[in-house]
């Protein structure tokens, strides 16, 4: 027999559900980063990142069965800037990208942690020698309808792994200005009402 729900419950429960008359708008942010401020004042776009709970693969006779697992995979956050006409902003993710990198040698790393030691977070290391920490963290600040902050999402041990290509052409006629592009791991996010 199949179960058939109380029309009256179901009606309660209709009537008392909120009704939603905003709705989120996807130009309504502002995104920072602690310790790369710059980049912050010309962000133009930022994406909430997906989440993925992994999952394993119960085997049975008849039909595989999904069973949920117990680790969170977070994907990529990626924003788009206006670049600056001197390059601060974009310098400021080149610069974090070399000092994680080292491309050159371990003064790299030395010389951007040591002008920044103000801005990164640091601890003693095991020698008793001050030394930074090269995440960060980001706040993606959700704006209501009059512009007003409501939710912070906050992106905890940001670090960048891509700064995208930027294209210098001579032969473009209209005067279009450069929008970097740049992706960031990060450890896990949480969403905070302000």
């Amino acid at each position: 027999m199949a179960y058939t729900s109380n029309v009256t419950t179901i009606l309660q429960d209709i009537a008392t559900t909120p009704a939603v008359y905003n709705y989120l708008r996807p130009n309504a942010f502002r995104f920072t980063i602690k310790d790369i401020p710059n980049v912050a004042y010309t962000c133009q776009s930022a994406n909430l990142p997906a989440v993925q709970l992994g999952f394993a693969i119960q085997q049975n006779p008849f039909n595989d069965i999904p069973v949920y697992g117990d680790k969170l995979t977070y994907g990529d956050f990626t924003i788009r800037f206006l670049i600056a006409e001197d390059m601060s902003n974009y310098l400021e993710l080149f610069e974090w990208l070399i000092a994680i990198g080292f491309p050159n040698d371990y003064n790299d790393y030395k010389a951007f942690t040591g002008n920044r030691l103000d801005r990164f977070p640091f601890y003693k290391n095991s020698g008793g020698k001050t030394d930074t920490i090269m995440y960060s963290d980001g706040t993606l600040t959700i704006l209501d309808s009059n512009n007003v902050a409501k939710k912070n999402i906050i992106l905890q041990d940001l670090f960048p792994v891509s700064v995208e290509t930027l294209d210098f052409d001579v032969t473009v006629s209209a005067v279009d200005y450069f929008v970097g592009v740049a992706s960031f791991k990060y450890s896990s996010f949480v969403i905070e009402s302000v």
